[in-house]
């Protein structure tokens, strides 16, 4: 049953900005400089986002990123990891089922 009291945007800012500032500064630390720009911009879209469609326009951002053929140290992949974990929790809190509720 969804949490009505669960709100997307703060758990974006809360939970996944700090996985994404880390994993920017492995990137600048390792000269992955298309990496850098990458999550850049999934930095921006997150501070951007106002509602529910601005992080999902984020999370369909993020889940490309095992498809951009970029070559991750194992600490990004690490970091990369636990960003995906945590945002599929928060596509999962946004489908779960609404029955119940009038």
């Amino acid at each position: 049953m969804r949490d009505v009291s669960f709100n997307s945007v703060d758990y974006a800012k809360t939970q996944l900005l700090p996985l994404v500032d880390e994993l920017m500064a492995c990137a600048d630390q390792d000269g992955a400089y298309d990496q850098l720009i990458y999550f850049g911009n999934i930095k921006d879209g997150l501070i951007s986002a106002a509602d529910s469609v601005d992080i999902i326009e984020v999370f369909f951002n993020l889940s490309a990123a095992n498809f951009m053929n970029f070559d991750y140290s194992q600490k990004i992949s690490i970091l990369l990891d636990k960003l995906l974990e945590k945002s599929e929790l928060l596509a999962e809190s946004q489908n779960a089922s609404e029955e119940g509720y009038h």
